[in-house]
């Protein structure tokens, strides 16, 4: 079993570049566990309904929740100008991290204290810290995967590494909040879809649950959905396959993912009603943009916007290694636009920046983090691109008709070390990777890989 992991490892990356992945994991962990804290005012939330999960009552799980909090001095000081923090008197001093605004924002958050309830009964409050570390290192496999996928085997050692590299991002692996998890799901849900592969039902399936559980990790799932939309869309306006008419462009291989989206958001939109009744993101969005009413939203939109971009953008600017990062993914997202990888990244980003100008407070760039896995493969295809080895296929399903190309034969013996390249009839160049020492063939090849028009 372990020679059988070993080898399909080793099919995805170079098995000295998982050890330098690996090595770079770990020490990200460690250093941040040094340099950062681990916990934030929000964890209070987390940490009690792991508690909760694990048998208490809610007064005991609140009154263990402060007591191990009310040990560090910046909670104390936040605890001091909060509306929603501890009282001295716990009879009803547990109530706002179960009930009230907070407690109906958090509630239907339920996996990651669920999964933290036993830890936490093993190793105490610090039992919160083991399933980010756990989310994170998956996160970084599945970038890995995703990277060989689309950009090719020997550039997936740098999609981790680029995720790993901005310390704002690694942060996350050692941090008592939903980022980590939520990152791994979004993930788990992008390595299904239809990106340089055929997705399957059983695919489709598996989307399905990946969305369910990350709407009830973290309520970010609509920016799948965004994502998702953007990527059908483009998929009709540009079709990889050549496809004419509009009900053939329409019903392309993204409308099933789109259409279990919608109906899974559509499904814990109802589910959730009924767990955070208390909470409404109208009423937030009026309190702390300024707004007041309904009416004066128009004009607190920019408000927000031009806070968001200096708060955003001071916190983007203090780490090098995320500037650069976002720059090579912007550069990217441009250059192949035209691209479902592309498309769906640029849908995700606006439905994040939809969510933070409701939410309308500055992240420092938190809620960003869910789509950076997808950043980091964009620059990284970059890297590649610039370099002159052209990324292969970010465009989705089986090859295109057509896409079939005829290749010179070479002289007997001749080994072929160079992509062979041609044009199908809907435009799009191909591009085939053979392995080295292969031999062309004198036949018609069918190539695989559908690269960028």
């Amino acid at each position: 079993m372990i020679k059988r992991l070993v080898r399909r490892a080793d099919a995805v990356a170079p098995l000295r570049g998982w050890l330098l992945v690996a090595g770079l994991y770990a020490y990200s962990v460690g250093y941040t566990l040094y340099k950062f804290r681990q916990w934030g005012p929000d964890a209070r939330y987390y940490l009690a309904w792991a508690y909760r999960y694990g048998g208490l009552s809610q007064q005991e799980a609140a009154r263990r929740t402060y007591d191990f909090l009310g040990d560090f001095s910046w909670f104390r000081d936040f605890c001091r100008g909060s509306e929603n923090c501890w009282t001295d008197d716990l009879t009803n001093g547990y109530d706002p991290l179960f009930h009230g605004f907070g407690g109906g924002l958090v509630a239907p958050r339920v996996l990651y204290p669920l999964l933290s309830a036993p830890l936490v009964r093993l190793l105490g409050p610090n039992g919160m810290l083991v399933v980010p570390a756990i989310a994170s290192a998956v996160s970084v496999v599945l970038v890995v995967v995703l990277a060989s996928r689309l950009v090719g085997r020997r550039w997936a050692v740098l999609a981790g590494f680029a995720l790993l590299l901005p310390i704002s991002m690694a942060r996350w692996s050692t941090y008592a909040y939903t980022e980590a998890l939520t990152m791994t799901l979004l993930l788990a849900c992008v390595v299904v879809l239809p990106l340089g592969r055929r997705a399957s039902r059983r695919d489709l399936a598996l989307f399905g649950v990946f969305l369910f559980l990350f709407a009830f990790t973290r309520q970010f799932h609509p920016i799948v959905v965004a994502g998702v939309t953007v990527a059908w869309l483009g998929a009709a306006v540009w079709p990889v396959d050549g496809a004419s008419g509009l009900v053939r462009r329409v019903r392309n291989e993204w409308l099933p993912f789109l259409c279990v989206a919608v109906g899974v958001t559509l499904l814990t939109a109802f589910v959730q009603s009924f767990m955070s009744q208390s909470y409404s993101l109208l009423d937030w969005f009026l309190k702390e943009s300024g707004a007041k009413t309904v009416s004066g939203i128009p004009a607190a939109i920019p408000r927000v916007l031009s806070k968001l971009v200096r708060a955003e953008g001071f916190w983007i600017s203090g780490d090098f290694a995320l500037t650069v990062l976002l720059l090579l993914a912007a550069f990217g997202m441009l250059r192949w636009l035209r691209t479902p990888l592309a498309q769906l990244t640029f849908g995700m980003v606006l439905g994040t920046v939809v969510l933070n100008v409701l939410n309308a407070q500055p992240s420092n760039f938190r809620y960003y983090s869910n789509v950076m896995p997808l950043l980091a493969i964009l620059a990284t295809a970059v890297v590649a691109d610039l370099v002159g080895l052209r990324p292969p296929a970010f465009t989705s399903g089986p090859p295109a008709e057509g896409a079939a190309a005829e290749v010179e034969p070479a002289k007997a013996g001749v080994a072929d070390v160079y992509p062979r390249e041609a044009t199908g009839d809907n435009g799009y160049r191909t591009v085939r990777h053979p392995v080295p020492g292969e031999a062309r063939a004198r036949d018609p090849v069918r190539i695989a890989d559908i690269s960028t028009p």
